[in-house]
Parts: structure tokens; C-alpha cells; sequence
């Protein structure tokens, strides 16, 4: 799978899981700081826990040793060939042409924001700027401004609770949340879970600022005047807040629900072991190239814990002088380099992964008993990579004790399909082969 739909689908994932746990326990309930900060952490989270990857420790002592005599994973590089690649080329191109529009969409609502305020008179208030612009249709506030008509009352009650809904949404700084999500469902375009979200954030934001202008036995006279308002307000538009924005019986019912405590810390605490499940199926999770995964009858094993059938003699995992390709480990890599070439097959169905290759080094440094292990790429990966081993040319064999014995190698082969043309490269800054370390792969 492509790395960049990899990711959206991780995200929508952490996402989903943790909007659902919102709708369920946090949803309508009168925390409206927590909602707020729990659906910006939310999104947050979702956008970063893919991108971490966090290492866990080795699985047994048993196949540490083993790994002693593990080269680090070569990579390969290749092209995916024939209609796959050109497939994918429009598919990310029609995903940036949406993220584009979407952008541009944002820009040309700020742009009308900025004409506004501009062409606007201003009257100075504290902490906020009045721009009076017969534009205007119903109030609403863009960061430190009040957007108001020059005809409508200014000093009537009902005008009193608009600015006072305004101004909270000034003090508290909603626009720079509307900005971020804004952002994000552009350029996340595809996460409908990012677009239900921002919806909710926003009714959050009235849900703050209904509470300051309804206080001091003021909330059924504030609803009165919101229903009004509502009933000949427009809908509301990107960017800003609205005093009459929907869905007003929402709100209504929020002014009039008792605040119950009894469960409150119990639904926050909640979402604690949540996002530590989501930490650890999400970024503690090795990757395919790290261990194989055991077939559904077999039970869960690395990949070098399957045995090979052995010879009579003995076979050394760890021995006093390890096997040497012959000229080191230069040698080992421009051969490699120069033997494996990508499977067509594989580049025109886009199969990429690890393959693990297994194999015994004679004493008379001969290579034998070459296999796979892991769970089958196909494609012809595997074949490729045990063709490349078979002819590689005889090692300096290991020795033990004075003498020259069998030792048992294991090569992880990478391969990854990139835009490029099909290259054959090491690992950059690694050596081909670290006897006595333990490689990730």
C-alpha cells in the first residue's frame, strides 16, 4: 500500500475510534472547555500518531542470537510498471486538484473577510474593533473583529446579548480553532470523520459563547431573542461565527440543561485508555519488515524461528569468527547491487515488502540449504531473492574453536517501489553485514 494511503487511513482510523468515543460519553454534555479541547486534540492526534513510530523490544533471547548473524536489509528499488503506475499518478493528482480547490476556497473567504474590514467603519471597543458595513446581514465575529450592520440597534437588549455572544467568541480566540480545522478538512479532504468534526467544533463555539449573555437569569430572554434571530437569519458562512447560527435547538437545549457532574470525570478519564490502545495498535506496531506475520493455523513467531532441516553436522549460530563475503562488506553490497533486479510482476502489481532469505555457509564457505521465511510476498519476490543468494560466489567460512564449521545467515531483502528508475541501493548509512548487533530490519 502507498505510504500516503497508509497514513489516511491510519488517521481516519485514530479518528473514527476517537469521535465515536466524543458522540457516545462527551457529546451535549456542559464541559463545553473539555469538548473543545478533546476535538482539537483529536484531530491532532489523529494527524500525528501515524507518523510515530515507536520500536518494541526483541521477542526472545533465543532469536537474538540468531540475529548476530543478520545483515542489514538491502533495499531494492524499482518502478511499478505497466497501467499501476499511471493509475496511482491520477489518483494523486485528482486527491491534490480537490485539496487545491478546497484551499483556494479558503483563501478567497479570507480575501472577502479582508474586504470587509477594509471597506468597513471601524469603532474601537475593548479588546475587539466594530466594523460597521451595510454588507453585513446579521452580526458575526473573525478574530478580533465584530462585523456589524450600521443600521440595525446597537443599544437595545437583544443587541446587548449579540455583542456580548461576539465578544466571547473574540475573548476566547474560536477563529484560530475554525482556521486549523479549515485547514485540515482541505488538505484531509477525504477523512469525512475531519469534516463531521469541524461541524461539531463549531457548535461547541456557540455552546461557549451562548453561556455569558444568558447568565445573571438571563437564559430565557436570550433564547427568545436567539430563536428570532434564527428564524430571519441566513445561514452562516466559512469562517466566521454567526450570532444566529444553527442548529439553534441545540443550543436552546443547552442553555437549559442542568450541568450533572456525577459522571464527568469518569467520561474524561475515559478516553485516557482510548488513546493509549490507539498508541500502541497504531505506532507500537512493528512493521511488516521488522516481523512477518505467522500464517492464521500457526502460532505468532519471528521470522527466523522456523527451523531448517539440518544436516548431520552441526550448525553454529554464533561462532568466534563470523563468515565473510569474500572482498567485505563493499563487495557484499556492489554484488548485490548488480544481481537483484526487480520482478516485472511485481512492479506491475505493486507488490512490495521484505523477504527474508535463510541459508547455511559450509566450511567450505558454499552456500546451501536456501529458503524463505515469513509470510509469502509473492510475485515473484521470493524467487528473485533466493536466485541472487544460490549464485553468490563462495564466503570465507566462520570459524570455531580452530576449526572451520557451518554457519547458519540470514539476509533480509527490501523491496519498495518509488517514482524513480529501477535502482538497486544499501541501506544508507549502514554496512551490509554487523556481526555481533542486533539490525532492525
Amino acid at each position: 500500500m502507498s505510504m500516503i494511503l497508509l497514513y489516511l487511513a491510519k488517521a481516519a482510523l485514530c479518528s473514527g475510534l476517537l469521535f465515536a468515543y466524543y458522540c457516545l460519553a462527551l457529546r451535549n454534555q456542559r464541559q463545553h472547555r473539555w469538548n473543545r479541547a478533546y476535538l482539537l486534540g483529536l484531530t491532532a492526534v489523529s494527524l500525528l500518531l501515524p507518523l510515530i513510530s515507536i520500536p518494541l523490544p526483541g521477542s526472545s533471547a533465543g532469536s537474538a542470537a540468531i540475529l548476530q548473524y543478520t545483515a542489514s536489509a538491502f533495499n531494492v528499488n524499482g518502478n511499478a510498471g505497466g497501467p499501476t503506475t499511471g493509475s496511482w499518478h491520477w489518483t494523486y493528482f485528482a486527491y491534490a486538484a480537490v485539496a487545491v480547490a478546497l484551499l483556494a476556497r479558503f483563501g478567497y473567504a479570507v480575501w472577502q473577510l479582508r474586504s470587509l474590514i477594509r471597506g468597513g467603519r471601524r469603532q474601537e471597543g475593548q479588546h475587539y474593533q466594530l466594523i460597521l458595513h451595510p454588507a453585513v446581514s446579521s452580526p458575526f465575529s473573525f478574530f478580533r473583529f465584530i462585523f456589524w450592520n450600521p443600521a440595525a440597534e446597537q443599544h437595545s437588549a437583544e443587541s446587548r446579548h449579540i455583542l456580548q455572544h461576539e465578544q466571547t467568541h473574540v475573548r476566547k480566540g474560536h477563529s484560530w480553532d475554525t482556521l486549523f480545522m479549515e485547514l485540515v478538512t482541505a488538505l484531509c479532504w477525504a477523512n469525512p470523520i475531519f469534516h463531521f468534526v469541524k461541524r461539531e467544533l463549531q457548535v461547541v463555539h456557540e455552546f461557549e459563547a451562548d453561556e455569558v449573555p444568558a447568565g445573571n437569569g438571563q437564559t430565557k430572554a436570550y433564547a427568545e431573542n436567539l430563536l428570532r434571530q434564527v428564524l430571519c437569519a441566513p445561514s452562516a458562512n466559512l469562517l466566521i461565527h454567526h450570532f444566529s447560527q444553527p442548529p439553534v435547538k441545540r443550543r436552546i437545549m443547552m442553555l437549559t440543561r442542568k450541568n450533572n457532574t456525577r459522571y464527568a470525570a469518569v467520561r474524561k478519564l475515559m478516553a485516557l485508555p482510548l488513546a493509549a490502545g490507539l498508541i500502541f495498535a497504531v505506532s507500537c506496531t512493528q512493521n511488516k519488515e521488522d516481523v512477518v506475520a505467522a500464517k492464521p493455523e500457526e502460532k505468532e513467531q519471528t521470522p527466523f524461528d522456523h527451523p531448517l532441516p539440518k544436516p548431520s553436522n552441526e550448525i553454529f549460530t554464533v561462532v568466534e569468527n563470523p563468515p565473510v563475503f569474500p572482498g567485505g562488506d563493499d563487495a557484499l553490497n556492489k554484488y548485490l547491487s548488480s544481481q537483484i533486479k526487480y520482478p516485472n510482476e511485481a512492479a506491475d502489481k505493486g507488490v512490495e515488502g521484505t523477504i527474508f532469505v535463510k541459508f547455511i555457509i559450509r566450511e567450505d564457505g558454499s552456500i546451501t540449504d536456501v529458503t524463505t521465511v515469513g509470510a509469502k510476498k509473492g510475485a515473484g519476490l521470493e524467487e528473485e531473492s533466493i536466485r541472487v543468494v544460490k549464485g553468490m560466489p563462495k564466503w570465507k567460512p566462520g570459524v570455531q574453536n580452530g576449526r572451520k564449521v557451518d554457519v547458519e545467515f540470514n539476509l533480509p531483502i527490501r523491496y519498495t517501489l518509488v517514482d524513480d528508475d529501477k535502482s538497486t541501493s544499501f541501506w544508507p548509512g549502514q554496512s551490509p553485514f554487523m556481526p555481533g548487533q542486533k539490525t532492525k530490519c
